[in-house]
């Protein structure tokens, strides 16, 4: 994936700004800042896309192993043992059941998507979405460090 280049923009902070810094450089600095927070966010919007775009894939690609776990499950097995949903689990955002070590926003977001999704067209209910802090930390931190492996900050 090509960098995002970012510019410098240290004095559109009072906590980085050096100097005396004009009301122009000012405006140059949060006009630059606004830039490169719009390319970061494409960037993730475009990724976002991508994964939803594969959502779920594994009930289309599994349909037959899908159709008759969630067939024994109407009967009263346990569908979350079954081995379709194990392989169901495989994907990103369920995260309460299996978390990816490299767990991101994107994943969060996908999830809450799903979850709400699901509730709404299911039974007209969302039941509540719970994601377990550490998760969600973790997430942060790898979304993080997402930014910083695809951007590179010019002068």
């Amino acid at each position: 994936m090509k960098k995002i280049k970012i510019k410098k923009s240290e004095n559109a902070d009072t906590r980085s700004a050096k100097g005396n810094v004009t009301k122009e450089d000012l405006l140059n600095n949060s006009l630059s800042h606004i830039q490169d927070v719009k390319n970061v966010g494409y960037l993730f919007s475009e990724l976002l896309k991508e994964q939803v775009e594969k959502h779920d894939y594994t009930k289309i690609q599994d349909i037959d192993m899908f159709y008759k776990d969630f067939a024994s499950g109407l009967q009263g097995k346990e569908f979350k043992s079954l081995p379709w949903y194990q392989k169901h689990l495989t994907e990103r955002h369920h995260l309460n059941d299996r978390c990816p070590e490299d767990v991101n926003l994107i994943d969060v977001l996908e999830m809450v998507i799903d979850c709400s999704v699901a509730g709404l067209a299911r039974s007209g209910n969302i039941f509540p979405i719970k994601i377990d802090n550490e998760i969600l930390q973790k997430a942060i931190e790898n979304t993080k460090q997402m930014i910083i492996d695809n951007v590179e900050v010019e002068e």
